[in-house]
């Protein structure tokens, strides 16, 4: 076999959803369920689908005198109804939503502002000060719109009903942007990344195909709205007939409560959640709810069959980028095969997956190699970067930058990031893999892996750990983790150098850890050699 004769059932790029355009799916679905209700947060407040199709025809129409085709609107909001309005209200302008966390500080928020020539921008009251202090130093800046206390309404100060928009009558450009997202990946300033309606739809539709949902099923939103998920989890729920549940942020104590109230069935996550959830205390309710399958990225293959074990659904994996949206996945007729195996799965219908030597030329089966992706819906470019465009896209083909193989049957793996791989003494260790390893220690909530510069080796391993809530550095020592990695991986990817992270560890739109920060931000780490402990080789030539 040459490792692509398994595929998923459905092979078609698309054919479900039929709309060109996600305003016409929101419109279309409020219409056909008006009383329904479009989005449901945790403490229960809720926005029925008329209702929410009315807020965006009169921002819509406040913003129709304000903008052009084109313009780019920045939003640096908190989890609220009123992120998703304002998103279809830009939409239904030909505009560009652009997601900054609103978490963020004048350097980095500056940097999107200024970077997208954003016109206005939008913020909760957390961020008025920053945003104003931010639109004298921005000059494309025209203004920023302040979101009210009272939710959904909170939009309500910008626009009247006889200045409304009509939908109805809206022309919308199928082929235009609708939203950046800033992301740098692991190194590098960020840059932004141009999605457009062909992305949204084409996710959507994906997933509706693949694992289907009904209007009986209630999918759950964990993730913040800045994020690149929480669009296309919106449109699904919109088109299947049901409500989004969604959280204000994730949290580990409220969510099986969030699952309980809310008669969740569908989780989709991504990065340390379900390993997060899995250090809380067992609990006689961890199986008493209605949850029937689990879409995951980055499920740690260690841990994977005690996701199934302590909660008795299938965790899927699947794998993609903020450029290309879902292009791998499990097919459910496989997910229980292939539990704890550390495949990503197949690659999904209209999807060609290529794993680069190199030289670019195909690696063979078993061979890692930098994976290549060709399919319907990526992103359009980076914004205002044409060059890294030009050096990420080649030939129709957008090199990732992640490493992965493929078996004998056709199933994908990802072995980490390219720049996530530490050379040490002439060998090659994986940033993934130790990082792995250290999220199975039961203390241990998070890790980060990160090369340092070494006079003798090159580089050396260094591991930045965040520890369990009551676990302290005396419970878990550096030496017992070093010990502990030692006990499971060969000597030269033992780390030399441990940190305890004290603050949640920065990340990307993608739940990418942004390892130039840490780096950056460094506090002091202990030294493993200085300790002259003997669980690595002394010199270049010992290396094993």
């Amino acid at each position: 076999m040459d490792g692509r004769d398994l595929r998923h059932e459905l092979t078609e790029a698309r054919l479900l959803i039929p709309h060109d355009d996600v305003l016409t799916l929101m419109a279309e679905a409020c219409d056909r369920s008006p009383n329904r209700a479009a989005i449901v947060f945790e403490d229960g407040v809720s926005i029925t689908r008329r209702a929410f199709r009315e807020a965006v025809e009169r921002f819509g129409g406040f913003l129709a005198t304000r903008v052009e085709p084109g313009d780019r609107i920045a939003i640096m909001l908190e989890n609220r109804i009123e992120f998703m309005i304002a998103w279809m209200a830009v939409i239904s302008n030909n505009a560009i939503l652009v997601s900054i966390n609103p978490t963020s500080g004048t350097h980095d928020a500056g940097h999107i502002l200024r970077d997208s020539g954003a016109t206005l921008a939008i913020g909760g009251e957390g961020q008025r000060d920053l945003l104003e202090e931010l639109d004298s130093a921005c000059d494309a800046l025209r203004g920023v719109l302040i979101v009210g206390s009272e939710e959904p309404d909170g939009l309500e100060a910008y626009g009247t009903a006889e200045e409304s928009l009509d939908l109805g009558a809206v022309r919308i450009d199928s082929a235009a942007i609708t939203n950046i997202y800033y992301t740098s990946g692991t190194t590098g300033p960020p840059k932004g990344c141009m999605l457009g309606h062909d992305y949204w739809l084409r996710y959507a539709d994906l997933y509706l195909r693949l694992y289907g949902l009904s209007p009986d099923d209630r999918l759950l939103c964990c993730l913040p709205f800045f994020y690149g998920d929480p669009p296309w989890q919106m449109l699904v729920s919109l088109y299947a007939d049901t409500a989004l549940v969604a959280m204000r942020r994730f949290s580990v104590s409220r969510f099986w409560d969030v699952v309980h109230r809310h008669v969740v069935t569908r989780l989709f996550s991504v990065a340390s959640i379900p390993s997060l959830l899995l250090k809380a205390p067992p609990s006689e309710r961890d199986r008493d709810h209605t949850i029937t399958h689990a879409l995951h990225a980055g499920i740690p293959a260690a841990l994977h069959q005690k996701f199934v074990d302590r909660w008795g659904f299938p965790w899927a994996e699947l794998y993609g980028l903020t450029e290309t949206g879902l292009v791998v996945s499990m097919p459910n007729d496989h997910v229980w095969e292939m539990t704890g195996s550390g495949s990503i799965g197949l690659p999904a219908p209209g999807v060609d997956i290529r794993i680069s030597s190199g030289d670019r030329t195909e690696a063979g089966v078993g061979e890692l190699g930098e994976i290549a992706v060709r399919a319907p819906g990526m992103m359009r470019g980076y914004w205002n970067r044409p060059e890294e465009t030009a050096a990420t896209v080649r030939d129709g083909w957008l090199y990732t930058g992640d490493i992965g193989r493929r078996d004998e049957r056709g199933f994908m793996y990802f072995a980490g990031r390219s720049k996530d791989i530490i050379r040490r003494s002439g060998e090659n260790v994986a940033a993934g893999e130790v990082e792995a390893l250290l999220r199975a220690h039961p203390d241990i909530s998070e890790a980060a892996v990160v090369a340092v510069p070494d006079d003798l080796r090159g580089e050396e391993v260094k591991a930045y750990v965040e520890l369990n809530e009551g676990v302290n550095t005396v419970d878990l020592s550096p030496l017992r983790i070093v010990e502990y990695c030692a006990q499971h991986l060969a000597k030269h990817k033992v780390p030399r150098y441990v940190e305890y992270q004290t603050e949640p560890f920065p990340r990307t739109p993608s739940m990418r850890v942004k390892k130039t920060e840490l780096l950056a931000t460094a506090t002091g780490a202990w030294d493993r050699e200085a300790e002259d402990l003997d669980t690595t080789d002394r010199t270049p030539e010992m290396a094993d």
